[in-house]
């Protein structure tokens, strides 16, 4: 289960102490925070990817992928670059696996 970023101090947050990993076409900006249950998800897609259909079903593809998967705790910011919305769903799912992969190699080195 994933909840939505709100509030303003969370992004200040993100821009602040975020890490950002990346996963070719997506991109993740995060801040581990074991308090933070459910971890808080937002999404940067501009309007460069596409219109508003494309960016909304890319949209609801990444929340789908995301509240089926093992997301630690924390902020997190999703993005897409424009080839995003030319991939398939298989795609997109590999995709954000390897962020996520990334993200909990990251905080396995942050906890040690």
């Amino acid at each position: 289960m994933i909840d939505r970023v709100r509030e303003r101090d969370a992004f200040v947050r993100l821009r602040r102490d975020g890490t950002r990993v990346r996963a070719d076409p997506l991109w993740c900006s995060f801040v581990l925070d074991p308090e933070l249950v459910p971890p808080k998800v937002a999404f940067a897609i501009g309007r460069a990817v596409g219109p508003a259909v494309r960016r909304n079903r890319l949209r609801r593809r990444l929340r789908a992928l995301l509240a089926d998967s093992d997301v630690p705790p924390g902020l997190y910011l999703f993005g897409a670059r424009v080839p995003a919305c030319e991939q398939t769903f298989d795609d997109v799912s590999t995709a954000v696996a390897s962020l996520l992969v990334k993200v909990h190699r990251r905080a396995g080195t942050a906890s040690s």
